[in-house]
């Protein structure tokens, strides 16, 4: 009930009528508390999903090359994850990479477009294989504002209301707890520094 914000479980039946379909809610309990309203607004929780409520003007799409994850390599003398680039020498060059998301179905992981030059060529780790950047696919996310710039991180959809999705938490790649977004999802870019 949007008025006081309470919550009731309900029955619910089907009735037909001569045109129409008609709903009806059956409460156990609250009649006191409503009595004197002629109408009432509600919300239908349908689904009971758990997760992070934001609203839907913050979320937005951004492309993503498509790696194959056994592209991906420890660099020289740090544990940072990155890939090999194909710079038409005998030595390929490590290049950091940040992985939006790792789809485990497919092996293919999501790395930014904007950290590579056009028509660049990956290596394969202890291989002759290449790969060229050129398979993309865009992912739903919004942008996380923690450390005072605008970093993109993706979200699964649980379900959703007017004017809020239920998105998951605490995936690798998502969202957390107490995490800032961005308000107006196309408002941003990456990287943009936000002042507040």
């Amino acid at each position: 009930f949007t008025k006081d914000q309470v919550k009731e479980r309900a029955s619910f039946q089907v009735y037909s009528a001569k045109n129409t379909n008609l709903g009806i809610l059956t409460f156990h309990t609250s009649m006191v508390r409503y009595a004197k309203d002629r109408y009432l607004d509600i919300e239908l929780i349908l689904e009971d999903e758990s997760g992070l409520k934001i609203p839907k003007s913050s979320v937005t799409k951004k492309d993503f090359y498509l790696v194959p994850e056994n592209y991906l390599t420890q660099g020289g003398n740090s544990k940072e994850t990155g890939v090999l680039i194909n710079n038409d020498s005998d030595d390929a060059q490590f290049k950091k990479v940040d992985i939006y998301y790792r789809d485990t179905e497919t092996g293919m992981v999501y790395l930014d477009p904007n950290a590579f030059d056009k028509n660049t060529t990956l290596i394969k780790p202890d291989s002759t294989e290449t790969y060229k950047l050129k398979k993309t696919k865009s992912l739903q996310g919004v942008y996380n504002i923690n450390k005072g710039y605008a970093v993109f991180k993706q979200i699964h959809i649980l379900c959703e209301s007017d004017e809020y999705y239920i998105v998951q938490d605490g995936d690798a790649y998502g969202l957390n707890n107490y995490d800032h977004i961005v308000q107006d999802g196309n408002s941003m870019k990456e990287d943009e520094i936000v002042f507040q």
